[in-house]
């Protein structure tokens, strides 16, 4: 059952936009969470799709596994965001895993359930279309990122992220182990290491997960210089 600050983020959730309060409500109180410890599997490659997930608290990262065993990580997913939307048809399968790469708690959506209640309000199947264009933006967003923008600005634009817009220090732990942040930029974690010791220039201080950034506005104008 999805209540208080839980609630408040299902509430925010792109699927759910286009449902009413009092619907969102009687959906929360049949909605599971789940808690999976770091490095637990969520699904696998290939299972029936009976579920798609919410984040409300930590991360997970979305992968594809090769015949050879090696891992492709797709999406790094974090609190606030859902994925597996795109199982809502019948008899689907999941077309690549998910793994807990923290500590991760999520709210389970039943797909059966879910299809029931987009009978019930038609304009949620206009939600979970804009949930999924909404991430299709942001893929192609990342793929001209990746061949426009350097390792240290990708990286760069990352940690901005988590600081947020404020101003002066700012000071975190990487919310992952660094493997899985260089999968997301589309790195090696060597690159990765190399891209955070050169942003020492900008005023950012990185010992193993600690990060300290001394100027966040400078570091957004490194991340966006044309707004400077």
């Amino acid at each position: 059952m999805v209540v208080g600050r839980d609630l408040e983020m299902l509430r925010n959730a792109l699927f759910l936009c286009g449902a009413s309060d009092e619907a969102i409500q009687q959906f929360a109180a049949k909605t599971p969470i789940m808690t999976f410890s770091s490095g637990e599997i969520v699904f696998n490659q290939d299972d029936p799709a009976t579920a798609f997930y919410f984040v409300l608290e930590g991360w997970a990262v979305v992968f594809r596994e090769g015949q050879d065993g090696a891992r492709t990580a797709i999406h790094l997913v974090e609190p606030g965001e859902s994925f597996a939307e795109a199982v809502l048809a019948r008899e689907a399968r999941y077309p690549a895993s998910a793994e807990a790469a923290t500590y991760l708690r999520v709210a389970r959506i039943d797909t059966t359930r879910f299809r029931d209640l987009i009978l019930q309000s038609p304009e949620l199947a206009l939600s979970i279309l804009a949930a999924v264009f909404g991430k299709l933006r942001k893929l192609v967003k990342r793929i001209e990122q990746d061949q426009e923008w350097s390792p240290q600005r990708r990286v760069a634009a990352f940690l901005h992220r988590i600081c947020g817009n404020k101003d002066g220090i700012c000071r975190f732990e990487l919310p992952v182990e660094q493997r899985y942040i260089a999968a997301r930029l589309s790195m090696t974690p060597a690159t990765l290491s190399r891209a955070l010791s050169d942003l020492a220039a900008v005023g950012v201080e990185a010992r193993r997960r600690k990060i300290v950034v001394s100027d966040v506005g400078r570091l957004a104008r490194f991340v966006n210089p044309e707004d400077a």
